[in-house]
């Protein structure tokens, strides 16, 4: 558990794109936040997995994703695209950068943690039920079963990544959009269980392919979580994924399109 902060940055689903790390980190340190928690992906698709973990090591807590579960145990059920680009970067980690470097982060993969909790907040990369692997969509409104079965592993707040796609979803089983929130900001409610998806800094799917990450506002008198979209170099990124011919080019066409 994080001691009291305030303003949390939280971010997911890096995916190896640097220019978008480097931007929201830039983004966030202009507004303030004093903390910074990643809900895991740090690498997977991308060309730049070594400085991202470089970069994130200035995290409070870096959380397990799938694509960190893959690189240390096996790429099981992962796609081609996805399983290639996850058997480049355990070969590029291994043996890029000095000794010390590639000590350094592999040792962040190698304790990274499956949830983290601020007070009633928990944190974790897919679901509560399954904290690595799970997708929780905005069509699973409609399965009753699966959702009540997640929201009644959660206390309050339960913030997640891995689909790539940011919203909150409430124990009425509705699901909203941040551009459907008044300022992209979810204004948490007393007693109120939600399940809050952050988006992706570095593969976004809603069609917007500007880097998300949420700020977390965590003062108790006016509790917040706050959607924020980030301008980035998406062509600097889609051209390294293009000019690795371990990573397919498809992955570079995803970043162009937000999709």
């Amino acid at each position: 558990m994080l001691g009291p902060v305030v303003l949390l940055g939280l971010i997911s689903d890096i995916h190896g794109n640097m220019a978008a790390l480097q931007a929201v980190l830039k983004d966030m340190e202009t507004i303030g936040a004093e903390k910074v928690l990643c809900l895991g992906d740090v690498v997977g698709y991308g060309p730049y997995p070594g400085e991202c973990l470089d970069l994130v090591r200035r995290c409070g807590a870096v959380l397990m994703g799938n694509h960190e579960e893959a690189l240390l145990y096996g790429a099981e059920n992962f796609n081609p695209r996805a399983k290639r680009a996850i058997d480049w970067t355990r070969d590029h980690l291994k043996s890029a950068g000095d000794e010390q470097t590639r000590k350094s982060r592999w040792h962040i993969l190698q304790n990274l943690q499956m949830h983290c909790k601020v007070g009633s907040f928990l944190f974790t990369h897919a679901s509560p039920r399954q904290p690595t692997r799970e997708y929780v969509m905005p069509r699973d409104v409609a399965n009753q079963p699966k959702m009540e079965e997640i929201f009644s592993l959660i206390e309050h707040v339960c913030f997640v990544g891995h689909t790539h796609l940011p919203g909150v979803f409430l124990e009425d089983r509705s699901f909203t959009n941040p551009v459907q929130l008044w300022n992209q900001t979810y204004f948490i409610e007393p007693g109120e269980k939600a399940l809050v998806n952050i988006g992706s800094v570095g593969q976004p799917r809603d069609g917007d392919r500007r880097a998300c990450y949420v700020v977390l506002d965590t003062d108790p008198a006016s509790p917040r979580a706050v959607f924020r979209r980030i301008e980035y170099d998406v062509e600097a990124t889609a051209k390294a994924i293009e000019a690795n011919d371990f990573l397919d080019d498809y992955l570079a066409e995803r970043l162009r399109q937000g999709r």
